[in-house]
């Protein structure tokens, strides 16, 4: 689970920070996984789907293709928990960079978590 929450995001970054191949460190795991007891935590706070849908299609659309697998992993297929979603967006893992609050703020993340429950990637 926490391999595919890493590789569904990996691509949004691969493709809007500018790709890369950092590979993750021996020993480490993934940084998807659930986020219980963190900053992370607390249900999703944004109602504005249409928004997040233009998030979605400007940092994740190249690599999950309507949320499937392509470049990335499904989004759908293993839905994940906002809060774990959350902490892969902010924290990445592997080869996706994380994406900072300068390049999806916590309105977009919000939205973008609100139009991914839209489509069935949020438990």
């Amino acid at each position: 689970m926490r391999i595919a929450v890493a590789s569904i995001l990996l691509c949004l970054c691969v493709s809007a920070c500018g790709g890369g191949e950092a590979e993750e460190p021996a020993g480490e795991e993934s940084s998807g996984g659930d986020a219980e007891g963190s900053a992370y935590d607390g249900p999703i706070t944004s109602t504005d789907v249409a928004h997040g849908k233009e998030v979605f299609e400007t940092h994740c659309e190249d690599c999950h293709p309507g949320g499937e697998e392509d470049v990335g992993p499904s989004l759908i297929a293993d839905p994940h928990t906002p809060s774990a979603l959350r902490k892969q967006v902010r924290e990445g893992s592997g080869k996706m960079r994380p994406f900072p609050e300068k390049r999806i703020s916590g309105d977009d993340l919000e939205a973008l978590l609100a139009y991914l429950q839209t489509i069935n990637a949020v438990k």
